[in-house]
């Protein structure tokens, strides 16, 4: 990087200022030499003081307690149209963390770099051939920052109205006059600055701010802008000032972390990594990062995709899938976005932050912006950068307009669209990327009514068609499908094994249906929300639902079922025995009725609440090892069972036996729902049965 001092003694001008002055002024001046505000014990003074001031190689002097100066170059103002009050909201206020100086001061450098860039690109007169770089430099004895860009300056009038005047927005109005070319519409749109204020950011952190410019248009002078954000400025004539800016900030004793070099590059690669231009601490350049979502996606390599994830999400594993999105209507969109490998949650720790942050013409606006994509996409990691977003003065926080709201709808509509493609790309890929982060898909279901249709196609579930592991879609479901059936079936259990065993999945397996096996927590409320796809009813084989289906499939099953042969209880029997087990069985039935569904287990409960309720509810009393009082419940029992004629009979014989049998049934039928919540209750009786059947 260039080296250079605007301030370089030079003799002869020393000794004309210093002629200049009287022999009290020179007793009670500061010497400023190189980037350093020195005093006469320390390099450490403020940049004004009650005596006069001496640059190495330029004078300039006035009073604090005047407007008068000994100096005729040297120029008082207040500002503009603000007060002492505004400045300390800026310096103070405005902010919510004071590191964004940095942001803003850079923002302000990369605007600079660019209109200078624009000016010699279109052949104009520029009085410069400088790289065009950000360097800082940080003294910890002066206790200063600095700031240069090789940029386009400013003269004396760009001074007074872009540095005179708060919420004056120099970018803006240049924005706005470049625009007037369509040439020029391009370049209009890399400038950064939105707003005036970012300058007196640096106020937070400082309490002394000289500036230091000279304009790129030849023939123009340098010129130094001072002040102490107290409601005034000096503007004087500065010799030796090369073409565009530096800002000395004399760093407050509170802000002094901001001296360290390791604090400022920290600060750096957070907010202003990607800005376009080379930035250096100290000699050495930090933005090391290139904004890959500004490049053409077909030259971005597998190799660049994995460096960048790994920077942007600070992860060590590989994303699985890269997006890189681009629109320009209705609203200007760059992005570049990751599914990673791994899920962090599904280890056990807390809630994982947004991935995703919001940047505005490369430079960062807000890291892990809440609000940018629903909650359930979190997983998702990148940046998403738009020179449309409506900033507040602090460039920080966003305004809760349209704008954003769209641009939500935008980005959340094109990562569904996303997954969807990779779905149909590579579908055993997907299935393993559904295993990871199934939990977030089935969480969009539930929460994300917008774009539920969209979201439940990329469900993914194992089904009595396929082997243990294997998934399918909903969408393939529907596609084999029989047309005469109506509705799409499912199971909720605890794991397939209990599932393809149970009495209620028994029927439909016989009938040759095909059956979704749902493990997860989550899924009985997804079936829940979703309610439908495509037409076609979610209906779960142990809901009510079911049984008029049940039935009219399984009157001539049962007729021919071998399980039919052997001794089968008449009309009469089967209603006197409902009678007694109504009486007998327990006190949380409402009916007991005789089956109409093709079963080979004596008794089944129905109408039933449901075990991922009951769970919920034990949850939200605080203690999931409380009983929960059971809802009254049907019970439908099976005429062709042994047990169920065994009992017929045995009522009659040993009724307390008979009763004891019957309660066990109906505790049989509760495991079977997964409704019982301790088994253990029924040991005793158990054992009593069993000592019974032994004697």
């Amino acid at each position: 990087m260039r080296q250079f001092s605007i301030y370089a003694a030079r003799s002869s001008a020393l000794a004309t200022a210093t002629r200049r002055l009287t022999p009290n002024a020179i007793a009670g001046a500061t010497l400023v030499s190189g980037s350093r505000l020195a005093t006469k014990s320390a390099v450490s003074a403020p940049i004004t003081s009650s005596g006069p001031v001496v640059y190495a190689g330029f004078a300039r002097c006035y009073s604090t307690e005047s407007s008068q100066t000994t100096d005729a170059s040297v120029e008082k103002h207040e500002f503009k149209a603000e007060t002492k009050k505004l400045l300390h909201i800026v310096a103070h206020s405005l902010y919510s963390q004071r590191e964004v100086f940095v942001r803003e001061l850079i923002s302000n450098s990369s605007d600079a770099l660019e209109k200078l860039r624009h000016l010699q690109a279109t052949s104009q007169d520029a009085s410069t051939d400088a790289p065009l770089e950000v360097s800082i430099s940080v003294d910890e004895n002066a206790k200063t920052i600095t700031f240069f860009d090789s940029g386009i300056g400013m003269t004396a009038d760009e001074l007074k109205d872009n540095l005179g005047t708060i919420a004056r927005s120099g970018s803006k109005a240049y924005i706005e006059k470049m625009k007037d070319g369509a040439e020029t519409k391009d370049m209009a749109n890399t400038i950064v600055g939105q707003f005036g204020v970012g300058f007196y950011s640096a106020f937070m952190v400082g309490d002394k701010i000289a500036v230091y410019t000279r304009s790129a248009t030849p023939g123009s002078a340098g010129y130094c802008w001072e002040s102490d954000g107290l409601g005034s400025y000096t503007l004087s004539k500065a010799e030796d000032v090369p073409v565009g800016t530096k800002i000395v900030i004399s760093v407050k004793d509170d802000a002094k972390e901001f001296l360290e070099k390791g604090k400022l590059e920290e600060v750096i690669k957070k907010y202003s990594n990607f800005v376009g231009f080379p930035i250096s601490v100290n000699g050495e350049k930090v933005n090391t990062v290139e904004a890959l979502w500004t490049k053409d996606k077909n030259s971005i390599t597998d190799e660049d995709h994995t460096n960048f994830y790994q920077f942007v999400s600070n992860a060590w594993d590989n994303p699985m899938y890269h997006l890189v999105y681009k629109a320009d209507g209705p609203i200007s969109i760059r992005s570049i976005l990751y599914a990673p490998t791994r899920n962090p949650e599904a280890a056990g720790f807390e809630r994982v932050k947004p991935g995703v942050s919001l940047y505005s013409r490369k430079v960062l606006i807000m890291p892990n912006a809440p609000g940018l994509l629903p909650e359930w996409l979190r997983f998702v990691q990148g940046v998403v950068d738009s020179e449309d977003l409506p900033l507040n003065l602090s460039r920080e926080l966003l305004q809760n307009g349209p704008v954003i709201l769209r641009l939500k709808s935008i980005i959340t509509s094109r990562i569904i669209k996303w997954l969807q493609e990779e779905a149909k790309r590579d579908s055993g890929k997907y299935d393993e990327f559904y295993k990871t982060f199934g939990t977030f898909i089935k969480e969009g279901t539930c929460q994300d009514a917008a774009n539920q249709k969209e979201i439940s196609k990329l469900l993914r579930f194992e089904t009595s068609s396929k082997e243990a592991g294997q998934l399918i879609s909903l969408d393939e479901y529907v596609e084999r499908m029989p047309s005469e059936q109506e509705h799409i079936y499912y199971f909720c259990t605890p794991n397939r094994t209990v599932g393809v065993e149970s009495p209620y999945y028994e029927p439909f397996k016989q009938h040759g249906a095909e059956v979704l096996f749902l493990h997860h927590t989550l899924d009985e409320f997804v079936m829940g929300r979703l309610f439908e796809f495509k037409g076609k009813r979610l209906v779960s084989v142990d809901s009510k639902e079911a049984n008029s289906v049940l039935e009219k499939w399984n009157k001539a099953a049962q007729a021919e079922s071998p399980e039919s042969t052997g001794t089968v209880l008449t009309t009469e029997q089967a209603n006197e025995l409902t009678a007694w087990l109504l009486t007998n069985m327990g006190s949380s039935i409402k009916e007991v009725k005789v089956a109409e569904r093709y079963m080979t287990y004596p008794a089944i409960v129905t109408d039933f609440e449901s075990p991922s309720v009951r769970r919920m509810m034990k949850m939200m009393a605080g203690d999931s090892e409380v009983s929960m009082p059971m809802s009254p419940c049907n019970v439908e029992i099976n005429p062709r069972d042994s047990v169920i004629t065994g009992l017929y009979e045995l009522k009659n014989k040993d009724e307390e036996l008979a009763r004891k049998i019957a309660q066990q049934l109906f505790d049989n039928a509760l495991i079977a729902a997964g409704i019982l919540d301790d088994p253990r209750s029924m040991l005793k009786r158990l054992n009593e049965i069993l000592a019974k059947a032994v004697m």
